[in-house]
């Protein structure tokens, strides 16, 4: 009897090492057709009627339990991989990792239920308890972190690293980095979300945010960029902000089209198109529009308005400026000013003020009095007329010229005055020489007229002594 049982458990060992063929199997073979190169290890491991898939390996109760045709796959926990049929290239480690993939290839899903309601999608990649739980069609995915990128469906080319990053997204083009970043996103495709719940509440497209909280209350806005700590904590459904620094943005406002870079920037705004830059510049008013605030501190209070500093002084031209604005043009002689819209041919305006602007001789502007110039040095002043060395025309040479020129000589004529204007200050040393010049002939010719007249008495002396002497003579015959 001992012989007969022996023979017996040698004829099943026999036929189930036939059956078997290649596979390594550690319960008995549930199909009369297993395939090659396969090893199930489990209770109902790779466990179907007929079977023609190659090359998996399958470990834990019921994992791959309905694996048909599907080969070159990896499956390890408890139902992992239960559902399979004819997917093929897959690894899933894990209890109920990639539960119910059918025909999906080359995922990778790590972690209790990871991919756990993949149907047909294909190179994913989810790490984590849940993670990428909901997914069925949804492909290029990778997902890091407990229940990132749970709800999703159908959602392509997303990347969701972190705990509940990209938990109810079921749309594509998608990055998440950071504890429950985009968690509330839906629908919002092309976001970019780095940083502790940054763009938490986000639920439309193309927004960048980086930094712990960024764009936390964001929900509609879109086409918005926030970097740093809690940047853009104020908007919800502004669009088109770029805003840079810890704290950078309005902080209860929805504005559009606006530039803040800078820590705490932008506070108060509540405008559009605004560009404040430096920390803590800000809108001092509400609703501005195209303003413009630039350096620390710096606040703008109007609309198409550009500030510059707060209490500074701008160089233009110079890194060292000494005045609220000092322009150096790099040439000699020139202010490096230029006014478009006002040239000489400009028309006079006429005002009721005797004041104009002017440069001392440190390049200053200063405010001077109509009528109050200054020359260069004593050279340019005419009380040069009355140095010794200083050649006084004669009055013939004068009227020469004058004949000549048809104007007085070191004096512009009309037609020099028309074309090239004249230099006031220049020109008032010019007519004062010139009366100084009279007042010279004006001397020789007293001098000349008291030299006549001393002259004239001489000679009316000698008139009188002359005519003392005939009467003198007369009266002796």
């Amino acid at each position: 009897m001992k012989l007969f049982y022996s023979a017996i458990f040698l004829l099943l060992v026999t036929s189930s090492l036939i059956n078997a063929q290649t596979n390594y199997v550690v319960n008995i073979p549930n199909s009369m057709t297993p395939g090659q190169n396969n090893t199930f290890v489990g209770p109902k491991a790779g466990g179907v009627n007929y079977y023609y898939g190659g090359n998996n390996t399958i470990v834990g109760a019921e994992a791959g339990a309905n694996n048909n045709a599907g080969s070159s796959n990896v499956f390890m926990g408890y139902q992992s991989g239960n559902k399979n049929i004819y997917g093929y290239s897959n690894v899933f480690l894990g209890s109920q990792a990639g539960l119910n993939n059918f025909t999906g290839g080359h995922n990778v899903y790590i972690g209790d239920r990871a991919g756990a309601n993949t149907k047909y999608s294909f190179y994913n990649v989810s790490i984590g308890t849940d993670a990428g739980f909901t997914n069925q069609n949804g492909n290029s995915n990778i997902y890091l972190g407990v229940k990132s990128g749970f709800l999703n469906q159908i959602g392509y080319y997303n990347i969701a690293l972190g705990d509940s990053s990209g938990y109810n997204n079921i749309t594509s083009n998608n990055i998440f980095i950071g504890s429950k970043s985009g968690f509330s996103n839906i629908n919002g495709g092309g976001n970019t979300f780095l940083g502790y719940q940054s763009g938490y509440n986000a639920l439309a497209d193309s927004n960048t945010f980086v930094g712990y909280r960024s764009g936390y209350i964001t929900t509609t806005g879109k086409g918005n960029t926030f970097f740093g700590t809690s940047s853009g904590r104020g908007n919800t459904t502004g669009n088109n902000n770029t805003f840079v620094g810890n704290g950078a943005g309005p902080a209860s406002s929805n504005t559009d089209d606006n530039v803040y870079i800078g820590f705490n920037t932008g506070n108060h705004d509540s405008g559009s198109r605004n560009t404040l830059l430096g920390t803590g510049a800000d809108a001092i008013a509400q609703n501005l529009t195209n303003a413009t605030a630039i350096g620390a501190g710096a606040t703008v209070a109007v609309s198409n308005a550009v500030i510059l500093g707060n209490q500074a002084s701008v160089g233009i031209g110079t890194s060292a400026p000494t005045a609220r604005l000092e322009v150096n043009s790099g040439t000699e002689n020139e202010s490096g000013v230029r006014l478009s819209r006002l040239t000489a041919n400009s028309p006079v305006q006429f005002t009721t003020t005797d004041k104009l602007l002017t440069v001392d001789a440190t390049g200053k502007l200063v405010l001077t009095s109509a009528g109050h110039y200054s020359v260069r040095s004593v050279a340019d002043w005419s009380d040069k007329v009355f140095m010794s060395d200083y050649t006084l025309r004669s009055l013939s040479e004068v009227e020469q010229y004058i004949q000549k020129h048809q104007h007085l000589p070191g004096l512009p004529s009309a037609a020099e005055v028309v074309e090239q204007g004249i230099d006031a200050a220049k020109m008032d040393a010019k007519l004062l020489e010139k009366i100084e010049e009279l007042t010279l002939y004006s001397i020789e010719l007293e001098k000349d007229k008291l030299q006549m007249k001393q002259e004239l008495q001489r000679q009316q002396s000698k008139l009188n002594h002359l005519e003392e002497l005939v009467k003198q003579l007369m009266e002796r015959k």
